[in-house]
């Protein structure tokens, strides 16, 4: 049996979280023609912070390997079980999407000397301390989508056809700029503007460039979310200050406040919600739309009460005028 985790990281996401939307449709369209039993679950993280929502993961894992015969198992120990009885009798093929922490892998797959000689998993994360916990045999970390593909990927959503009309061409370019290769908002934002007139569009592209579509913000939130308290205050100082940046100088102000900036960062950069290039802080343009999007929600109205500034003449705006 063969452990492939597919590092999603920020293509999405990171890839989100980050999973690439397009790659994992590829996948499943490959995986179904593999001749064995596959499962593919889009989304373990998500489904995993529902009631009971890891046994009807297993579930449905048991009743695809089954081919369809009815699963009733009522508690995850006993489908841990069920599932180590199975997977020893059949070569299998499981895809788990967003794997965010050990326990959901263990949960619906156990150990690897439960399956069947030429099982295949594979496992997508954007959580890379996950990839450390279990015992692989390969990784891939994708990049961000390139241009064509992620026009491609915006106009199979909004036109249903690999490509914009020519009187669209421009706008869609703009728009796939805009999602910066991360599949999640080619998704989100094809199917926003589909059947849409080209004068809705420019008004929607203005908004976007601004706030972040709430679908996809609300997607990204659950890596967020699932940080620590000083983790949060890291990621909103770099997505409105220090994008750019010598991580070296935060880092100062990060100890003074007792952030503990080494162990922060490193989760951030384990999470693909920050990385590290030349020595600086880089983000992903969704995330950085995330992070100034929370601290904007923390005052609408009046800039001065929210806890960063981080355009200079607003900053200057707000002194000028007292408004602190």
């Amino acid at each position: 049996m063969s452990l492939v985790p597919w590092e999603a990281g920020m293509v999405n996401s990171e890839l989100d979280l980050e999973i690439s939307c397009y790659m994992a449709i590829a996948l499943k369209q490959r995986i179904e023609l593999y001749p064995v039993h596959p499962f593919f679950d889009p989304d373990v993280r998500e489904t995993s912070l529902q009631n009971k929502g890891l046994v009807d993961l297993q579930n449905q894992l048991i009743s695809r390997i089954l081919k369809g015969e009815c699963s009733n198992i009522v508690d995850v120990d006993d489908g841990i079980n069920t599932i180590k009885d199975i997977v020893c009798k059949k070569k299998v093929l499981i895809v788990l999407d967003d794997v965010d922490e050990k326990s959901q892998f263990d949960k619906l797959v156990g150990k690897r000397d439960w399956f069947c000689s030429g099982s295949r998993i594979i496992v997508t994360t954007s959580n890379k301390g996950v990839l450390n916990q279990l015992e692989v045999d390969k990784t891939y970390e994708p990049g961000v989508m390139e241009p064509g593909h992620s026009l491609e990927l915006f106009s199979r959503h909004a036109f249903r056809s690999d490509s914009p009309p020519k009187d669209y061409d421009i706008l869609s370019n703009e728009i796939v700029s805009t999602a910066a290769g991360l599949p999640l908002a080619l998704v989100v934002f094809g199917s926003l503007f589909m059947g849409k007139g080209k004068d809705k569009w420019e008004g929607l592209l203005a908004k976007l460039k601004k706030i972040p579509n709430k679908k996809v913000l609300d997607k990204l939130m659950i890596s967020y979310e699932a940080l620590e308290h000083e983790e949060k205050q890291i990621f909103l100082d770099i997505a409105c200050l220090f994008i750019g940046k010598d991580k070296k100088y935060p880092c100062y102000m990060w100890d003074a406040c007792e952030f503990y900036p080494q162990s922060g960062i490193d989760v951030l950069v384990l999470r693909s919600l920050v990385k590290i290039q030349d020595d600086e802080f880089m983000m992903h343009d969704q995330l950085r739309l995330l992070g100034r999007e929370i601290v904007r929600q923390e005052n609408l109205n009046h800039g001065g009460e929210r806890s960063r500034l981080w355009l200079k003449e607003e900053a200057l705006h707000i002194l000028e005028s007292r408004m602190i």
